[in-house]
């Protein structure tokens, strides 16, 4: 009797948060947001962009209640436990390998834009696979130790993340025109509904964070629908606050032709005393975002490969670095440089981050209670 409440504690411990896999959530979003303003997405920036999250975070809300449907009556288990069960095995082994070859190509994406923004940066004469290499290999050690350490370790980046962001906004404010960002009418409604689809596309990750569904603890008393709405909420407001720097120091047409004005804003961004410029806080801040998102990527990989080729756990960290291989083919396959990249995101990944974030659950959700599984 001791024994099996012994290993029922550890088996506890090894899980994580509901809040820490929010965090997790947080810091996939962050990493894209910091892109999203590169010239193809920046196809969507115009005077009224700033107000584009608070109208993005509308589906991600009612996608919030969708997804607690879904697994309100299956606690413990991933998504992928769940597709299964409700579309069966060789169907739902089917859909799970269109969502692998997704994940890969996502994580692909963002290990390409890593390595390119630091040689368009502060490296120009760099290879961007070297940067790439060292950011795979940190995901991997990361993916091939626990999950719950992984997620600690994001959770204490969270605050830091958060110092250095209301630090760079705040003082960004101070250099802001204001006639960069008003006036704004309803003749504006269209450009802000176009501004929030690369938002609305990039917050469908909350959907793929359940595939680590089984590795969070439940017995304590935040739910999903609290925490992930709680986080949606922060989310949509460092995208607001970020928009609205961009768009007011730089003016929207600027915004659009500058390949990382995030970077920027923070390079020009001087002050007094201990800190002289904030550029050293912002490259440390993209490298802890992205090289958490592909850990967060990276852990997901995992979870549809096992669950599709029926790998076990040890099975799974032996195949880690074929697929890490695996997915720098794609990482050059999609373009010839960043700019390309970006283009083969907001064409292709974009929209089927749409179907398989948004669609397919409410797919979902329809099948499982006709079914009366959900």
């Amino acid at each position: 009797m001791t024994d099996r409440i012994n290993n029922k504690n550890n088996r506890l411990m090894k899980k994580i948060s509901m809040r820490q896999l929010m965090i997790l959530f947080f810091f996939a979003s962050l990493s894209g947001m910091l892109r999203i303003t590169t010239p193809q997405p920046g196809k969507f920036l115009s005077k009224a962009s700033w107000l584009s999250p608070v109208f993005a975070v509308v589906p991600v809300l009612l996608l919030i209640f969708i997804l607690h449907k879904i697994t309100e009556k299956n606690r413990g288990k991933s998504l992928t436990q769940i597709i299964e069960a409700v579309f069966g095995k060789i169907l739902g082994k089917a859909i799970l390998l269109v969502f692998l070859l997704h994940v890969l190509f996502l994580a692909a994406f963002f290990l390409r834009n890593f390595g390119e923004k630091f040689v368009s940066s502060i490296f120009p004469n760099v290879s961007p696979l070297f940067f790439m290499i060292i950011l795979m290999l940190f995901a991997l050690y990361a993916a091939r130790r626990n999950i719950e350490a992984f997620a600690r370790f994001s959770e204490f980046s969270f605050l830091l993340v958060i110092i250095v962001l209301a630090a760079g906004f705040f003082t960004a404010f101070f250099h802001i025109s204001p006639k960069n960002l008003y006036p704004v009418t309803y003749h504006n409604a269209e450009d802000i509904l176009n501004s929030s689809f690369p938002l609305i596309s990039l917050w469908s990750l909350i959907t793929f964070s359940f595939f680590l569904g089984d590795d969070v603890n439940y017995t304590n008393n935040i739910s999903f629908r609290s925490a992930a709405v709680k986080f949606a909420l922060i989310t949509a407001l460092v995208s607001f606050l970020g928009l609205i720097a961009v768009t007011g120091v730089f003016n929207a047409e600027t915004a659009s032709n500058i390949p990382m004005p995030y970077f920027y804003i923070f390079k020009s961004i001087k002050s007094t005393g201990l800190i002289q410029s904030f550029e050293t806080f912002f490259i440390i801040l993209w490298t802890f975002t992205d090289f958490i998102t592909l850990g967060f990527l990276t852990f997901i990989i995992s979870k549809i490969f096992k669950a599709v080729f029926n790998a076990g756990e040890n099975g799974t960290k032996i195949f880690l670095f074929p697929l890490a291989f695996i997915i720098f083919i794609p990482a050059y396959l999609i373009g010839e440089n960043n700019i390309e990249a970006e283009y083969f995101y907001a064409d292709i990944l974009s929209y089927s981050s749409l179907i398989l974030g948004y669609v397919f659950p409410f797919i979902l959700l329809a099948l499982g209670k006709i079914r009366r599984l959900l």
